[in-house]
């Protein structure tokens, strides 16, 4: 998977939303030129590298915004992907979670946006765990519960019939390790090939939901 890839899916994501609003729209990959642009444009060099924004605020007049209600999960999802990807593809470094989110904006109008980004430490990104989807998505774990099933507000949103509606949720435990329970699914979960009903889970292990596989890995 390549910045091209995730760009063509963004493109298709968002055309579908906003061509409903208007021709004169939001054009999906100047999203993804303004990300990559500003990411270059803030970033530091680094004792270890250069160092890029961690945090990417995209902001869309309150029309546009409007118009991105059903595919909300699947936009956040994506930019994120493609932030991911264009960072690792460089070798830049990120000083705390990478996030990227999508607001409306009043002053602005129907068909521009703006993206602004900052640095937000975090001293326990380096090292951290993270669930890597197929798409090639990672989502860093925290503290935070992460829930998975095909429910609109799950943290993961995952569009498989095969995968019930609240899945599983993964959380950190007391003693930092990262626990996984299925929540009562259809077809069950399994860790490395073994059906689970909870267990830990650690770097290189893989998780069977549905017909999809996720990695486990460490940054």
């Amino acid at each position: 998977m390549g910045l091209s890839d995730i760009e063509n899916r963004l493109e298709r994501l968002v055309s579908g939303a906003f061509g409903r609003l208007s021709r004169k729209g939001i054009q999906p990959s100047e999203i993804g030129k303004k990300l990559t642009r500003e990411m270059e444009l803030q970033k530091r060099i680094g004792v270890k590298g250069s160092i890029v924004p961690n945090i990417y605020l995209v902001a869309l007049s309150i029309d546009d915004f409007e118009g991105l209600k059903d595919i909300t999960t699947a936009l956040h999802s994506e930019l994120l992907n493609l932030v991911q990807e264009n960072a690792r593809t460089k070798h830049y470094k990120f000083v705390g979670f990478p996030k990227v989110t999508v607001e409306s904006d009043n002053t602005l109008q129907r068909g521009v946006f703006a993206v602004e980004t900052s640095f937000k430490e975090d001293t326990e990104y380096l090292g951290h765990l993270y669930i890597e989807l197929p798409n090639g998505l990672r989502i860093p774990i925290t503290r935070e519960v992460v829930t998975i099933g095909r429910m609109p507000g799950s943290t993961v949103v995952i569009d498989d019939s095969r995968v019930s509606r609240r899945h599983l949720e993964l959380k950190m435990t007391t003693d930092s390790l990262l626990s996984v329970k299925d929540l009562g699914s259809t077809n069950g979960t399994r860790i490395n090939g073994r059906k689970i009903v909870q267990g830990i889970l650690d770097e290189g292990d893989q998780l069977d939901i549905g017909g999809i596989t996720i990695r486990v890995g460490r940054n």
